[in-house]
This record gives C-alpha cells, sequence and structure tokens, in this order.
C-alpha cells in the first residue's frame, strides 16, 4: 500500500511539472530611493535573473518564482587630508564602493491569457543585504600615517516585501523570427519596504579634517599608525546612516520560455 502511495505521488509530481510551463528571466532595475533613504544615497542600478513558473489548469494564471540582484548605488573615489596630533598631514585616495544583493520570491496574477499585451500584478518577499567596501590607499609618506586595515567593509541586511504591478509584452508579435507565447518584454513598477538598515552616506562625503556636525549619522572610523612615531590614532571617512528601507523599483527585463 505504501508502495503505492508513493507511486501515486511521484505520477502526481511528474505531472505538473510537465504541464507547468517554466520560465527564466533577465534584466536591469533602478530602484529610486525614498523618504529618508532618499536623502542619503543614490538610486541603485541592478542586474537581475530569475525563474518562474506557470501553475496548470486552472491556476494557469498564477505564476511562482525566485529571482536575484546585485546592483550599485556608489562608486567614487575621493581624496582625503589625514592630519596628525603634531600637525603632520598627508593626502591619499579613499576609494568608495556600495552595493546591494537582493533575493526574492515572487508571484503574479496575469490578468488575462495568451494576449499580446498581458498586465499582472505582483508581490515579493525577499533580504536585502547592504554592503559597502572602502580601501584606503598607501600615501607612501615615510613621515605621514598608514591606515592599519586599508580595506573597510560595512554590511547590514533586512527582509523586505514589495507589491506592484507591470505588463508583458509578447515578442513573437514585434519579430517574425520569434515565435508566439515563447519570448516576452516584461515592464514593473514595484514598492520595496523594509525594517531599518545600515548603510554610509554617499551623497555628502567630507573631508577628514572637517567631519559634520549635528548630523544624524555615526562616523565610521579607521585606526591609522603613524610610520614614524608607531603613534595610533583615528580619522573619520565615512558617516553610516539607519533609515527603513524605501525604494521605488523599475524593472524591464526578457523572459524565455522552457517549455
Amino acid at each position: 500500500m505504501k508502495n503505492i502511495y508513493t507511486l501515486l505521488v511521484a505520477l502526481t509530481a511528474t505531472t505538473i511539472i510537465a504541464e507547468a510551463q517554466f520560465s527564466i528571466t533577465t534584466g536591469y532595475s533602478l530602484s529610486l530611493p525614498q523618504q529618508e533613504m532618499n536623502k542619503n544615497i543614490n538610486g541603485l542600478h541592478s542586474l537581475v535573473i530569475g525563474g518562474s513558473y506557470q501553475l496548470p489548469g486552472k491556476l494557469s494564471r498564477i505564476q511562482l518564482g525566485v529571482d536575484m540582484s546585485w546592483g550599485s548605488y556608489a562608486s567614487t573615489t575621493k581624496e582625503q587630508t589625514f592630519t596628525f596630533t603634531n600637525g603632520y598631514s598627508v593626502k591619499t585616495d579613499v576609494n568608495y564602493g556600495s552595493n546591494v544583493l537582493q533575493a526574492n520570491a515572487n508571484t503574479k496574477i496575469m490578468l488575462f491569457e495568451n494576449k499580446t499585451i498581458n498586465p499582472y500584478v505582483s508581490g515579493k518577499l525577499g533580504y536585502s543585504n547592504f554592503y559597502s567596501n572602502i580601501y584606503i590607499e598607501d600615501p607612501n609618506d615615510p613621515l605621514g600615517c598608514k591606515a592599519l586595515d586599508e580595506r573597510t567593509l560595512i554590511k547590514d541586511g533586512v527582509f523586505s516585501t514589495a507589491y506592484g504591478g507591470g505588463l508583458q509584452l509578447d515578442w513573437g508579435t514585434f519579430s517574425k523570427n520569434s515565435k508566439k507565447g515563447k519570448h516576452w518584454i516584461d515592464i514593473s513598477l514595484h514598492k520595496l519596504s523594509g525594517g531599518s538598515v545600515d548603510y554610509i552616506n554617499t551623497k555628502k562625503l567630507y573631508d577628514s579634517n572637517n567631519p559634520p556636525t549635528n548630523s544624524d549619522g555615526k562616523p565610521l572610523n579607521v585606526t591609522f599608525i603613524n610610520a614614524s612615531t608607531n603613534e595610533i590614532h583615528e580619522h573619520q571617512i565615512a558617516e553610516v546612516y539607519n533609515t527603513p528601507l524605501r525604494m521605488l523599483e523599475v524593472r524591464v527585463a526578457a523572459v524565455f520560455s522552457l517549455h
């Protein structure tokens, strides 16, 4: 009896997989920070890849999937001046690179079936990981100071939800070489929300000798050592902000059916 039950479950799963239409997605997204986050960072440019499948039968207008994206909201170099307690100072470049890695489970409900233009509503549940790499170049000054840790990494993550919608355009309608119902252009708009997350402020990078006053951010300090005296001291190289995750994502992607 147990073997018969296992066989029936296996046959049912095989049937569902065989009837389901799998597809892969690849594209580009621009996430615009909103509310408090908009004061501190620029837009997030990301590459996206994902996969989904269309449920069979009466549920065929529902698509379940997953996607991942990696993007950057800052990549810049700023010359900083570091002054020691004896008044001596050196200048060197500090390289800032800030990125976000996101993973989501998503659901789409298509409003129609087998249409050239098919709008849909959708929702996502996922995780967003913010991280920044800061590289301090060696000033090569025998009387100056050198960062004990030239590479600094700050990272934080938060669970997120998103809701929105979009539309799929059947590429077969525009190209004679493409069969209808196989390839689509997907354009979507989603509002992304999550808890509070730490990240560095890349819109306003101050010189280490003139840190901001009355700021809501927390200083990000790096430890330096004076090459001639071995004196250890700290310099501020950025500010860390903590605000709720709020973004508006615009995405353009290509969808390829594997069925």
